[in-house]
């Protein structure tokens, strides 16, 4: 026998029914609104992905358009190596954009990007005598927070002290910043791939003369360990690339170049800090 309603039980079911519905709407419309907001947040972020992606590029491009109209031979080794670099990363970006490395690769190739651009704006820099030499800006500060400091104390203290010496009005600053900065790249290396455990973790190892596991055989490890290894030749020509300028700065600060204007001081320490946040990125973070 069918259930039977009176009046205020009717209203009372209905209004009941009418409550679920309007949480059942609001509870959609909730979800459509944080639905919206997501897909909003993100096309923003691809936006501002792209932005930088097209700034850097046509950076990279400009620097080495610069680069190629240049007829001074002044710091060969260090344009020869720019021009390494950026080679080696045009053949990472090919792989990529023709689909041979997949999406995850995005944001590396980005970074790479980033070094070859910084690398071929530093060679430019050099082949232009240095001028306003007795000029001391702004105090020179880092954008390295606290990566090297949870890597080891030592290597905070050391790029501590490479900013610190970086005065135009200090004849040294060059060696000084590049002596400390070489220190800290390759102990950044040293410390996450050791001799020992690159040689008994990696069966592709290659050794020097001296029985030492390759610089290259380290970055091989460490990428092999982040499976990442289409990043090893552009890696491998970068820390190079770092290295040839330490030696053409070295070269260079008592040589004919003298003193060092504070431009190119401040392109020498983007140059190397921005190489250091990549090998972080690379074999740490």
């Amino acid at each position: 026998m069918a259930k039977k309603f009176n009046a205020s039980q009717l209203r009372s079911k209905l209004n009941q029914l009418q409550s679920q519905q309007r949480n059942a709407i609001n509870k959609y419309k909730q979800q459509v609104r944080k639905a919206n907001t997501a897909i909003s947040q993100y096309n923003q972020a691809v936006r501002q992905h792209n932005a930088r992606v097209k700034a850097n590029r046509q950076r990279l491009t400009s620097a080495i358009a610069r680069l190629n109209s240049q007829a001074s031979t002044r710091y060969s080794v260090t344009t020869t190596s720019s021009y390494r670099l950026y080679q080696s990363y045009q053949q990472l970006d090919n792989r990529y954009e023709s689909g041979y490395l997949n999406d995850s690769y995005g944001e590396w190739v980005d970074l790479a990007e980033k070094e070859a651009a910084n690398s071929a704006e530093l060679s430019n820099s050099l082949q232009s005598n240095s001028s306003n030499t007795d000029y001391f800006g702004p105090v020179i500060t880092t954008s390295i927070g606290s990566e090297l400091k949870l890597i080891s104390v030592d290597l905070d203290n050391r790029w501590k002290g490479a900013i610190f010496s970086l005065n135009p009005n200090n004849p040294d600053a060059a060696r000084h910043f590049c002596t400390s900065s070489r220190e800290v790249i390759l102990q950044m290396i040293d410390l996450k791939a050791p001799d020992e455990l690159v040689k008994n973790g990696y069966s592709l190892v290659q050794l020097t003369d001296r029985g030492e596991p390759t610089r290259r055989s380290k970055i091989e490890y460490l990428l092999t360990l982040k499976h990442r290894e289409e990043m090893v030749d552009f890696t491998d020509s970068n820390i190079a690339d770092v290295l040839n300028l330490f030696r053409d700065f070295n070269n260079g600060t008592h040589g004919s170049a003298g003193k060092y204007s504070y431009d190119q001081l401040l392109k020498l320490k983007t140059r190397v800090e921005d190489s250091i946040k990549y090998l972080y990125q690379v074999a740490y973070n």
